[in-house]
């Protein structure tokens, strides 16, 4: 394990000038530019805000703003890590903490057929790691993306969960410290496994892989990564993988939160991947560095942990409200993580959209068969909705809780049957509580989100 500490000082304090343009120019917070100078200054003193650490959704465009390159958005981080080591996490999270009994991944595994079993337990039990290709924690979620797809045969497909994603989603939500144990895990890992090559089918994995653990966790990994699309574009310009089909649709393209870390690195590739499937891109109002999020991230800044799925579902509807003003019959994402948020947003709002993860257009493109029909998502689409909504009632009756243990024992999946979740999955299958959820839902949204009382008049 490393033994250097943790760089607390990312947020470059004596540039700042207090100007506030990083919270008043936000494309999510877009503060008055008063009350965005106040919530510096509070943040600044360690201090807790009126606005910003409770309505955040770690989108990264304060980084961008920011013209003195002060880094905001780390400083929003610290403090969030400061409020996890005093007060803990909201008893909600414990679904996405691999580690905790009862996570999304154990939950799934018996709500999954037993072909995506077999999927994630042949990633899960790799034998050669030289060369290989992290799916990613979220990815888990909806192998049919992946598949047995011929793409994969390029590297070993590698899935563990107890990654924690290389700690990209943990690092959205502030809790540093635990992120710096993840990378010394990730790196003590790869270096056992003899890895030389990575290549993220994430760009949150290649950034905080290449950039926030070596600059910030002290954690340096010394093997060649590569973000997927960048790795996918290289071999079609060199010719060893060709575009057999053109697909012909009309789609926009959802910026994920960590490609504004990375800029056109991240954003050119897939625009550039998709354009050559013969697919035309309308783009939303808002995108690359002023992209907005999917709602995930919502979850980061929670006061209240019965407000925190209202809030990210809230910011989802905006999201799906922006792709459908294109008039794109397709939202395509880059991110297996955005992906399973947007698509219960769709079935809960009842988006026309089709969604797909660019993955599945470039599988298109080459010639392999896919579930366009989205069968397959829809049902995903609600086995996700009824862990999350199990998750939220139990979660009222627990408390905050700290994240001690980081590995997971992979005999973990499949040990619980989960009867409970498995009644209510049943009752949600049914087209009717299917609606009468939506508009219950949909009720409740403006009752239990987060008020954005500096908008109210």
């Amino acid at each position: 394990m490393s033994l250097k500490e943790r760089n607390k000082q990312v947020f470059n304090v004596d540039k700042c000038t207090l100007c506030g343009d990083c919270f008043s120019l936000c494309p999510e917070l877009h503060l008055p530019k008063e009350v965005a100078i106040d919530e510096i200054k509070a943040l600044i003193a360690g201090e807790n805000t009126k606005y910003v650490l409770q309505h955040c959704t770690t989108c990264f465009s304060c980084n961008l703003i920011c013209q003195n390159d002060c880094k905001p958005y780390q400083l929003i981080l610290e403090n969030w890590n400061s409020k996890y080591i005093k007060q803990g996490a909201p008893p909600i999270y414990r679904f996405v903490c691999p580690s905790m009994k009862s996570n999304i991944w154990q939950m799934l595994y018996v709500l999954m057929s037993k072909e995506e079993i077999g999927w994630i337990e042949k990633w899960m039990n790799q034998p050669n790691k030289e060369s290989i290709f992290l799916v990613g924690n979220y990815t888990h979620i909806l192998p049919f993306i992946l598949g047995d797809s011929n793409l994969l045969n390029y590297f070993t497909s590698v899935d563990l969960l107890d990654h924690w994603e290389c700690g990209a989603y943990l690092y959205q939500g502030g809790y540093l410290d635990v992120v710096k144990r993840i990378g010394e895990k990730c790196k003590d890992d790869f270096t056992k496994w003899g890895t030389k090559k990575i290549v993220t089918f994430l760009d949150a994995l290649h950034y905080v892989l290449t950039t926030t653990h070596p600059q910030e966790m002290g954690t340096e990994f010394t093997q060649n990564i590569i973000p997927f699309n960048q790795w996918f574009l290289n071999m079609l310009e060199k010719g060893d993988i060709n575009f057999s089909n053109q697909l012909n649709l009309k789609i926009t393209i959802h910026d994920n939160c960590y490609s504004k870390a990375g800029g056109s690195m991240y954003w050119d590739p897939p625009r550039k991947i998709l354009r050559l499937t013969g697919c035309k891109i309308l783009e939303m109002e808002h995108i690359r560095g002023d992209s907005l999020c999917c709602g995930f991230g919502a979850g980061a800044s929670w006061t209240k942990n019965i407000h925190i799925v209202f809030d990210i579902l809230k910011v989802a509807q905006v999201k799906l409200k922006e792709a459908e003003a294109t008039g794109a019959d397709v939202l395509v994402t880059y991110c297996g993580g955005c992906l399973y948020l947007l698509w219960a947003a769709r079935e809960i709002f009842k988006s026309k959209l089709k969604i797909f993860h660019s993955f599945e257009l470039i599988r298109m493109a080459t010639g392999e068969s896919i579930d366009i029909s989205q069968k397959i998502h829809k049902e995903r689409a609600w086995d996700i909705i009824s862990i999350i909504t199990y998750h939220l009632f139990i979660s009222l009756f627990h408390k905050p809780f700290y994240i001690e243990e980081i590995s997971m024992d992979p005999k973990s999946l499949g040990s619980r049957k989960f009867i409970l979740l498995r009644m209510m999955r049943w009752v949600l299958g049914l087209k009717i509580n299917q609606a009468i959820f939506r508009k219950l839902f949909i009720f409740l949204l403006p009752k239990l989100s987060t008020p954005r009382k500096w908008e109210k008049k």
